[in-house]
């Protein structure tokens, strides 16, 4: 029950927790059931004893979750013993969380300067976007450590990209203030969690999928929110001009900023030092494979290949490397993720009020996501069916 919260609390979707936990009861020879949501895991033993843990919903920490998975493994292959795997587990939940503030404070600038890079921002717009995301990384790492309301940071942070955006656009000179605050809170934007859930209820767990849709749609409304406050109070004091269009983004300068986005994610995931060249190099293979689906196919199809082709490494890469999936395949995907489709629609319906493009873009941002849980459904089938072959000389070589 310990390690399944462990696992809960790194950001385990219920579809992958369930299954995994399941397996390791069958290891100790207990016979259990497990069913997990966002807030709450039911645990029954034997078919007579429920259990209830009372949780709460958690950014996820591939760090701890890595050592997580290497305690299932050698529970499972190891046959490692109860009183030895506890200790492993009470010494894997007191790990150093993390990076330090000044790290996190950096990652959330320089994300913010590359994603305007990668989809077309000038120097303004870079060096705005930049400095407005060391700002709200400061203020989210202070309001963190003070343990405020996760929805409380948002709106505060919403508010605070938006205003300075806003501000330098009416009275520094031209830029893209949507552009420049989506770039500076991209961090916190739930394109990860939105299409978790939308692959957990694809997966029939409806019940973790349905509160994580929920709880995804909730943070970026209240993100938009903040933002919308902020543009309504620079706006009142001077009409902020209209912004300038993008440019097509440089296929050299979205290369050179993949290195420095991957170094930033990999702070955001607590990603462990020695997994940090597969998260690195999982964000090359995302990235080049939507682009080079993009010269053939469609948006919705470039990125579902993409999400199938970033599924099979990770999962060939976990065999291999005894490493989780998930060290690889979230970071690939969080380029893909169409949390921005999301913040752009609220934003257009919020701030400018413009309603057929805001629905347009929203539904943009569902269509997307769910081109990548078609790509991670069909990295299943073929996984599964690769594993199965994989299986079937072991079976048969007793008898030759």
């Amino acid at each position: 029950m310990e390690l399944a919260r462990s696992l809960h609390a790194c950001g385990s979707p219920a579809y992958e927790l369930d299954l995994e936990m399941e397996q390791v009861s069958a290891s100790l020879g207990h016979e259990a059931s497990f069913f997990s949501t966002p807030t709450a895991l039911f645990v029954t033993f034997g078919g007579d004893e429920t259990r209830l843990l009372r949780v709460y919903p958690s950014d996820t920490n591939l760090g701890r979750y890595a050592a997580l998975f290497e305690l299932q493994r050698a529970i499972q292959e190891e046959q490692m013993d109860v009183s030895e795997a506890w200790q492993r587990l009470t010494e894997i939940n007191e790990m150093k969380d993390g990076y330090g503030p000044a790290i996190q404070i950096a990652s959330h600038g320089g994300v913010a300067a590359c994603i305007s890079v990668l989809v077309g921002g000038g120097g303004m717009v870079v060096l705005s976007a930049g400095v407005i995301g060391l700002i709200v990384g400061t203020f989210v790492v202070w309001l963190t450590h003070l343990r405020h309301q996760v929805h409380l940071i948002n709106v505060v942070a919403g508010f605070i990209a938006s205003s300075i955006a806003c501000g330098i656009q009416a009275f520094v000179g031209p830029g893209n203030f949507e552009l420049t605050s989506l770039a500076a809170l991209i961090l916190l934007v739930p394109g990860l969690h939105l299409t978790i859930s939308i692959n957990e209820l694809a997966t029939q767990n409806l019940a973790s999928g349905s509160a994580r849709f929920a709880g995804a749609m909730t943070t970026l409304l209240t993100i938009v929110f903040g933002v919308s406050m902020g543009y309504g109070l620079v706006n009142a004091i001077r009409p902020i001009p209209a912004s300038m269009p993008l440019d097509s983004p440089d296929l050299l300068a979205s290369a050179l900023v993949l290195l420095p986005i991957g170094l930033c994610v990999a702070v955001t995931f607590r990603t462990r030092y020695r997994d940090i060249p597969w998260l690195l190099i999982s964000t090359l293979v995302g990235y080049g494979a939507l682009r080079l689906a993009g010269t053939t196919f469609g948006s919705f199809a470039s990125v579902g290949i993409a999400s199938f082709v970033a599924g099979v490494t990770s999962h060939f890469a976990s065999k291999r490397l005894g490493i989780p999936t998930a060290v690889m395949l979230l970071p690939a995907l969080l380029l893909l993720v169409p949390g921005s489709l999301g913040f752009s629609g609220f934003s257009q319906i919020m701030v400018q009020e413009d309603l057929p493009t805001g629905i347009r873009l929203t539904a943009t941002m569902m269509l997307t996501a769910v081109s990548i849980v078609a790509g991670l459904l069909l990295t299943d089938v073929v996984v599964s069916r690769s594993d199965k072959q994989s299986f079937e000389p072991e079976l048969k070589s007793p008898k030759l």
